[in-house]
């Protein structure tokens, strides 16, 4: 049976998050909790729940064939189980064959050449994301002298050294996958010293460590991959004993604080990987600021960390158990500094991503004008016509996107953002030319020519644009100017050219509220519930916490903003969520206002 990267990565490394107690992260308040040894045994006590549901379900014989590999993906909740003298399964003898039979399966599992299929054939970075939980765990073990192990030790040692030997001449595909492999050779390395470990991980890093002036690595990744570079380079420091890799981790830590909404959720927006459009929190990063906190003797850091040991329900996302990891890291255990704040009262711009960040205690706002030109649609773009956002508590806008129908040339993304004082300018202007015949001297009798795109990459067809000479061209200019005022947002727009062409903009909201205001509601084509602000102020309400946005317009109800890239393939592209349109005519010159109540 094959493993795939849901049944690897998704279980032995995130699906390893959940056995230790996604439902468990702390249900008291900050104030309960004096030292990382109470925090360390809570997680156990939850972690120790999802070892108990497995040995039930390896009563039944054949319920356990059936999940095959799947079993592996609790190696490290029963070592955690088995080693910690705290734990209620503290050595017992009835984890040692799971843990035998979770080990073997990722050998059993391994290619040749010491690789996973995990998504990705074959793939060295996925198996380093798998030699990180599974390293890990074999550190544990060493740490409990008890022959009752030697096996999983040894099926362990044979999985890494095998995967080291992938690792140490296996290829990436993105930027974070060559900090992946790194920081798994320096974990074998702990175990397995090698100077080949070494030399490879040295030769990555000979490529430079890339991060702008903002704090962001290649991929602006807030939701996924920073937190994997940041845990990578974080891990080289610990094992190989160079603390100038810290560096990085501090500037995108440092840079994170200043991206997070007051839930605890992080921005987004403005990656190039597809957390552009999730809904993430700081959870992923709970162990790299815990560790810094101590380390450093931060305080704010701290308070990341007490924001998430007060929440519930909450769960690391790719972080790993992190009961295993305490157990690896003593320094974890222990107590944070004191004092410290998350800032909460600002307006910050990160002139690298495009990004303003607006806090204003429990008010925030992003306005977004950083995609990467020339623009296309792909993982490794950041490409979100989403340009701003707004949430006051629990009630949230997730989403500001506008666009016209004109030429099919869809939704607004900003060619930039400027800045200045509380105004953020964020433009894009559309210049659609008719083409002109060919010069005598390029035609062909076959009629033959060349299939090229024409300028603005709407369409391509087999008329030899680029010799073409251009006239009658059509512009749409658009415009958006952000005022914010101590948390209330002004959105002037200013959408100029060709006369009479249908405009809209699309505001949409986490479904979850209650709409209020002069709305009309609509079933589109594909069946999705959206409404139109005809006149005055819309509300959106959840719990205590509300939204009021307007004046509303809705002189039309054409709502494509999809433009070539999707409507090519009978895609549409509308924000995820319960979206509200405000609709007119160009010139389109209106001033929305949205703010929190």
């Amino acid at each position: 049976m094959k493993l795939t990267r849901r049944t690897v990565i998704g279980k032995a490394v995130a699906g390893l998050a959940a056995s230790a107690g996604a439902n468990s992260l702390l249900g008291q308040g900050a104030g309960t909790i004096d030292t990382g040894q109470q925090f360390f045994q809570r997680l156990l006590k939850s972690s120790n729940a999802s070892v108990e549901r497995m040995l039930k379900e390896a009563q039944g014989a054949q319920q356990a064939r059936a999940r095959g590999v799947g079993r592996g993906a609790n190696v490290a909740a029963l070592a955690a189980a088995y080693c910690a003298p705290e734990s209620s399964y503290y050595k017992a003898e009835s984890l040692v064959p799971l843990m035998e039979s979770g080990s073997r399966a990722f050998v059993d599992a391994q290619h040749a050449d010491g690789t996973l299929d995990a998504g990705n054939l074959a793939s060295p970075p996925d198996t380093g994301f798998v030699v990180e939980g599974l390293a890990t765990v074999l550190a544990v073990l060493r740490q409990v002298d008890d022959p009752r192990l030697a096996q999983t030790k040894d099926t362990l040692g044979k999985f890494l050294l095998a995967a080291g030997e992938a690792l140490t001449t296996g290829g990436v595909h993105t930027p974070n996958h060559r900090w992946v492999i790194c920081s798994a050779l320096a974990r074998i390395n702990a175990l397995f010293p090698s100077a080949k470990y070494v030399n490879r991980i040295d030769d990555w890093l000979g490529e430079g460590i890339y991060q702008d002036s903002d704090g962001q690595f290649e991929e602006r990744s807030t939701g996924i991959y920073s937190r994997v570079t940041d845990n990578a380079f974080l891990t080289m420091a610990r094992l190989l004993n160079r603390p100038k890799l810290l560096d990085p981790v501090r500037r995108n830590l440092d840079m994170n604080l200043y991206y997070l909404h007051p839930e605890g959720e992080l921005e987004t927006v403005a990656s190039r990987r597809q957390d552009q459009n999730m809904t993430v929190t700081i959870s992923n990063y709970y162990l790299q600021y815990r560790y810094l906190a101590i380390h450093d003797n931060n305080p704010a850091y701290a308070a990341v960390v007490r924001l998430l040991e007060a929440r519930q329900g909450e769960g690391f996302v790719e972080g790993g158990n992190p009961v295993i990891y305490f157990m690896e890291e003593p320094l974890l255990k222990k107590p944070l500094p004191e004092g410290g704040a998350i800032p909460s009262d600002y307006a910050k711009v990160f002139s690298n991503s495009g990004v303003a960040r607006i806090r204003r205690d429990n008010v925030s706002a992003t306005v977004y004008g950083g995609s990467d030109w020339p623009l296309g649609v792909a993982s490794g773009l950041a490409s979100n016509p989403t340009f701003f956002t707004f949430r006051k508590g629990k009630a949230v806008l997730q989403s500001v996107r506008m666009g016209a129908e004109f030429f099919s040339e869809g939704v607004f993304r900003s060619e930039g953002l400027k800045a200045d004082g509380n105004q953020y300018a964020l433009h894009q202007r559309f210049d659609v030319p008719y083409y002109q015949p060919l010069p005598t001297n390029l035609r062909n009798p076959r009629g033959d020519y060349a299939l090229t795109p024409a300028r603005d990459f709407r369409f391509w067809s087999k008329l030899d644009f680029s010799h073409r000479q251009m006239g009658n061209v059509q512009t749409l200019d658009q415009k958006v100017t952000v005022t914010e005022k101590q948390g209330v947002c002004e959105l002037h727009f200013d959408i100029t050219g060709h006369d009479r062409v249908p405009f809209l903009l699309e505001l949409t909201f986490r479904p979850g509220g209650e709409f209020g205001g002069s709305l009309q509601e609509l079933t589109t084509r594909d069946n999705a519930k959206v409404y139109f602000l005809k006149e005055g102020t819309g509300r959106y309400k959840v719990g205590d916490d509300i939204i009021e946005f307007g004046p509303g317009q809705a002189e039309h109800q054409l709502l494509n903003l999809s433009g070539p890239s999707y409507a090519a393939h009978g895609a549409a592209l509308r924000a995820a969520g319960t979206s509200v349109y405000i609709t007119g005519f160009t010139p389109f010159q209106k001033v929305v206002t949205i703010r929190g109540v």
